[in-house]
């Protein structure tokens, strides 16, 4: 495995780079292809895409920076992006905040808006972490099962690959969600979903990365995140949410429900 896809002369592209350019393009795809669907206008998604994006990856390298504080005694350290590393609890938290504020001054409903732009979360799984695996990093526990990776930055034994059980993961999320937004029975339910599954998930696969369990020597500090979220999720799911931000129902949402 090589993190560098290719180079010509100084002009190098990278897996990771690659690999979050393909999330953001078919997160957009997503977006345009369920947004009308849910009630939310083609041209309200072309419109808050790029600001979307950067609060995305704001709010991930936030996340980043409070659950691994020892790594920044410097300041500075925070704006280098290229050092450490980015969260993806972070960047779900930052979204939705913005989501709520996008959908509170459009006059539309903030959980449909939330169900259009809730595919960065299984995409990301799918391509950033195949980026992961090509750096070698994010890897699990030793083992002897039969694949097992050896990585060239952890020599010392076959190890988990854990970046491509949370792209399975991904693509299993991705795929129930996508059949249930055909479907989707209220506004939120795909977002919530997606979040409460991908959640479970990132609880089950931290328990194999056992040099992250800092907390008491038995959980990581994603695993605290992802069962606060997961809380949360559930909540939703079981109470309904109804629409935040508008009273309206568009005759498209509304078609979409049912």
């Amino acid at each position: 495995m090589d993190p560098i896809l290719f180079q010509v002369g100084p002009f190098v592209v990278r897996w990771y780079g690659l690999m979050m350019a393909v999330t953001i393009v078919t997160s957009l795809w997503a977006a345009t292809r369920w947004g009308p669907r849910f009630g939310v206008d083609r041209a309200l998604i072309d419109r808050i895409v790029f600001w979307l994006v950067v609060i995305l990856f704001a709010g991930a390298r936030l996340g980043y920076v409070l659950s691994h504080p020892g790594e920044f005694r410097d300041p500075l350290e925070i704006l280098r992006i290229w050092h450490g590393g980015l969260s993806s609890h972070g960047a779900i938290a930052a979204g939705l905040l913005y989501v709520a504020a996008v959908a509170r001054h459009a006059g539309i409903s903030a959980w449909s808006l939330a169900d259009t732009f809730a595919w960065p979360i299984p995409l990301g799984n799918i391509f950033v972490r195949f980026g992961n695996f090509m750096n070698g990093e994010l890897y699990g526990d030793p083992t002897t099962l039969p694949w097992g990776v050896r990585f060239p930055t952890a020599p010392d034994a076959p190890r988990h690959p854990l970046q491509l059980y949370e792209m399975l993961l991904g693509a299993v999320i991705l795929l129930i969600a996508w059949r249930m937004a055909a479907r989707r029975a209220f506004p939120g339910q795909v977002w919530w979903v997606i979040v409460a599954l991908t959640s479970v998930g990132r609880i089950a696969l931290d328990a194999l990365r056992g040099e992250d369990q800092v907390l008491w020597g038995i959980l990581a500090y994603g695993q605290i995140a992802a069962a606060a979220l997961l809380v949360v999720a559930l909540w939703f799911l079981f109470r309904r949410p109804t629409q935040t931000g508008s009273a309206r129902r568009s005759p498209l949402e509304a078609d979409a429900s049912r």
